[in-house]
């Protein structure tokens, strides 16, 4: 693996670029010069001000990896400020190098070292492969949606790094992953800035295409002909869902995502997007008596209103929903898996009936009273309302970036201080005990001659102790 030399500048010019998406049979254009944030955002100069740290430049990356994993191949652990200082050469890393820091990180997550999570090494992980030429966001896509192999948190100013190109890039269904990750993580409203771009990666991929695109595959049903062989066991593990961690399906990722994006108060989301919002999330998420109170209350309200985007997604949502018997039996709970569980969440055909029932009133009612909004589109109301709000609250990121940068080298210098401070106390206890045994011996051979007659005594009465009959010869 050689070592690169060359130094990688991030977030360069950036050209004209213009993406279609289909929504609903209808062509949205979506056009930008630039990046949704200002090249300012970035912090680059302070960035590489920061990597010119004295103490970041004395390791060679090949080297110094090579070295870490080679500790952690013998004893099993690192110290969190070298990995650290490793990861802050990745601006240096080489194509054929970024396997190898992968398996690193998964080694380290493996560490006690590792907690608690660094928000300046995840930082540092995120520079590093977003200024790689190739794969470099679609690899820390991976890495993120796998927490327990790589346990890579990074801090929402981060994340808005990696989302912001990837939505300039057109990827849509790898930016929404990284808003299923601040859902999941609870994380939804904390930040504006990240707020902003995660409602404009859900949006712009719920816009990219038909959600029965996004269902998972139908499950292999087993052969009936096929002999069953049971296994005695100590006990049987109950299938549990608790339909949020346990989501594995996207639509229902996108679904809670969007629900959940519609009740951030701090960003003062229009309450016609907000309605929207819920209703499709909802839907998809196949909440349907949510979405259907959400409706009731905006027929309620004297301001309130729905789209008719809204409403054709979620009656869609409804339409295709399957629907199980309530008089079918449960499966055994010796064979009942997790998707016997999702499909006990499913509406009944009954319950199916009475949704459905309820929304045309709704919708009828909605109508009549003017209440639904037949122009709104939200995939163009979202990006509109996104680069309005973003220049708000920029600064205030930037400001705050700039000083953990000097907190983060302040930190990482105190920890090399005392890890240092750390190794020589180790030597010099080395050194005395090594000391006092030198002593010792010296001891032991210079008193020798002095008790010469006292040490042959002693021996000779545990020899007669042995046999009593032992004749001592002069």
């Amino acid at each position: 693996m050689a070592s690169s030399l060359r130094q990688v500048v991030m977030l360069g010019k950036r050209a004209w670029k213009k993406t279609n998406i289909i929504s609903l049979g209808r062509k949205l254009s979506v056009s930008s010069k630039r990046q949704l944030l200002s090249e300012s955002y970035a912090c680059d100069n302070a960035w590489r001000k920061h990597l010119q740290d004295a103490h970041l430049n004395q390791v060679n990356m090949s080297d110094f990896g090579y070295e870490i994993r080679d500790r952690l191949e013998m004893s099993g652990t690192v110290s969190a400020v070298d990995m650290n200082v490793l990861v802050h050469q990745l601006n240096n890393m080489d194509d054929d190098e970024a396997d190898f820091m992968e398996d690193l990180l998964a080694r380290f997550n493996m560490c006690q070292s590792s907690l608690p999570h660094n928000d300046s090494t995840s930082h540092a992980i995120v520079r590093g492969f977003l200024a790689k030429r190739q794969d470099g966001s679609a690899r820390l896509v991976r890495l993120l949606s796998q927490p327990l192999q790589y346990g890579l948190f990074p801090d929402h100013y981060s994340l808005n790094l990696l989302l912001d190109k990837l939505l300039d890039s057109g990827d849509f269904a790898r930016a929404s992953r990284v808003a299923y990750h601040t859902m999941l993580q609870e994380e939804l409203g904390l930040s504006p800035v990240h707020t902003l771009l995660c409602l404009q990666a859900a949006v712009a991929r719920l816009t990219q295409g038909p959600v029965s695109d996004l269902a998972l595959p139908p499950p292999e049903k087993p052969d009936e002909e096929e002999e069953e062989d049971w296994i005695k066991v100590k006990y049987i593990k109950f299938p549990v869902y608790d339909d949020h961690f346990d989501i594995k399906d996207e639509r229902f990722l996108l679904g809670k995502t969007l629900h959940m994006l519609a009740q951030v108060q701090d960003l003062s989301i229009p309450k016609e997007m907000a309605t929207s919002l819920s209703v499709i999330g909802f839907g998809i998420h196949h909440k349907f008596s949510q979405g259907l109170a959400v409706l009731e209350a905006a027929l309620k309200s004297s301001t309130g209103s729905v789209s008719q985007q809204a409403l054709n997604l979620f009656s869609d949502s409804l339409e295709n929903v399957e629907a199980r018997d309530p008089e079918e039996p449960e499966v055994e709970i010796a064979l009942r898996m997790v998707d016997d569980v999702i499909h006990r969440l499913l509406p009944t055909t009954k319950e199916k009936d009475e949704f459905q029932r309820r929304l045309g009133q709704l919708k009828e009612q909605l109508l009549s009273q003017g209440k639904v909004q037949v122009d709104f589109n939200l995939g163009s109301a979202v990006s509109a309302f996104v680069k309005s709000e973003l220049p708000k609250y920029e600064q205030s990121d930037i400001e705050n970036q700039v000083k953990r940068f000097s907190h983060w080298e302040e930190e990482r210098n105190n920890e090399l201080v005392r890890q240092v401070e750390d190794l020589k106390k180790s030597e010099r206890i080395e050194e005395i005990k090594k000391q006092v045994m030198e002593l010792q011996e010296q001891e032991e051979l210079l008193s020798y001659f002095d008790s010469e007659e006292k040490i042959r005594l002693t021996m000779l009465e545990e020899d007669l102790a042995k046999d009593e009959n032992l004749t001592i010869a002069k």
